[in-house]
């Protein structure tokens, strides 16, 4: 798994029992790998709409692939007892447009195909979209699987914040993105401190924000809020750097900082997933982020909300991303939609993925 903020690669070795809907899933491992800088700086750039030669997209496509195998191959390498099945990969959004029915997933599946000698599952979002959805978020069902006996809600700190609440069956499953989070506190560290993120939240932790700085940042951030799904689109590095060049005559960069990490809370605090529910689970790259932590800790405490992280219940909070797509894809394997009409507006979405499969043994 690969997302928004582009911040590394993310797997999950996911141990499936059962089949659809009873189906649970337990974590055998876990492995995080960087992007290449080459790489991520390519895919920022044609995420970012810039123009680009047709052989320059295939080698970043060709090179997402490799990174992928390498990886997986590290991580089976720690794992030689287990027998690997699939891999199920998201590939890495360069473009979401779920007003013409279309999002682009960039990847190309064959490396793994010839690495690792097992079926690979990629392109999870086109079937949801041709039936008239948003193609996101995709993880809800997955969650539901993971932890529906473990909380209310599960809050996934990436580029953006996306909230599903569960419910006892799945049609009583909403989620959405709600907004914006490591695209904005990246985005500003970048064009304040030209440095790619703010490590563990330190200099978001020094700062002292004043109610009209948060203010200031909560109405910039708002009145982006426009679609129902969010992404560089919406929060992209040009928007980000206009947004610091307004504020950085005015306030301290650790201001600024600690602004957004709680203009990120209270945002998705107030959204009505979140309505109700009594117990948070974050899990995502954020969740390393100290100044996002306390936010959110002050945003479940105000809405007399417990919050932890999905770590608690066995999933560790930047494996989630991954594991989910691990259940999404035994869900296509068993024919079964991988998403859900309450939460994507699909109508009859079938089952989604695209495969590609090893040569047969002669």
């Amino acid at each position: 798994m690969t997302g928004t903020s582009l911040d590394g690669l993310d797997l999950a070795l996911t141990r499936i029992s059962g089949r659809g809907l009873g189906m649970t899933a337990a974590l055998v491992g876990h492995h995080a790998a960087e992007l290449p800088a080459a790489l991520r700086d390519t895919l920022a750039a044609l995420a970012g709409g810039a123009a680009m030669a047709p052989v320059q997209i295939l080698r970043a496509q060709r090179h997402l692939g490799v990174v992928h195998a390498q990886a997986c191959a590290q991580l089976m390498a720690q794992h030689a007892e287990v027998s690997l099945d699939a891999v199920i990969a998201h590939g890495q959004t360069v473009c979401h447009a779920p007003g013409d029915g279309l999002s682009w997933q960039l990847f190309d599946p064959w490396p793994l195909v010839r690495t690792l000698k097992v079926a690979v599952g990629y392109d999870l979002r086109q079937a949801d979209l041709i039936a008239g959805g948003q193609g996101a978020p995709i993880t809800p069902l997955a969650d539901w699987v993971m932890f529906r006996a473990a909380g209310d809600a599960v809050v996934n700190l990436g580029g953006i914040v996306n909230v599903t609440r569960l419910g006892t069956t799945p049609a009583a499953v909403r989620g959405g993105d709600v907004g914006p989070a490591n695209l904005l506190l990246d985005g500003l560290c970048a064009a304040l401190c030209h440095e790619p993120f703010d490590r563990e939240g330190r200099r978001a932790m020094a700062g002292n924000p004043s109610a009209e700085l948060i203010a200031e940042v909560h109405a910039a951030v708002h009145e982006r809020l426009t679609d129902a799904t969010l992404g560089r689109e919406q929060f992209g590095a040009a928007w980000s750097n206009d947004l610091a060049q307004s504020l950085a005559a005015r306030h301290a960069v650790s201001d600024v900082l600690a602004a957004a990490a709680e203009v990120v809370a209270q945002i998705a605090a107030g959204h009505p997933t979140l309505l109700d529910a009594k117990r948070w689970l974050l899990a995502g790259g954020g969740v390393r982020n100290a100044a996002l932590r306390a936010a959110f800790e002050r945003a479940a405490a105000a809405a007399g909300a417990r919050l932890g992280l999905t770590d608690a219940v066995g999933v560790p909070a930047e494996a989630r991303e991954a594991m989910g797509f691990a259940v999404l894809g035994a869900l296509s394997q068993d024919g079964h939609p991988a998403t859900l009409p309450g939460v994507t507006g699909a109508q009859d979405p079938g089952v989604a993925g695209v495969w590609a499969f090893p040569p047969v043994p002669r």
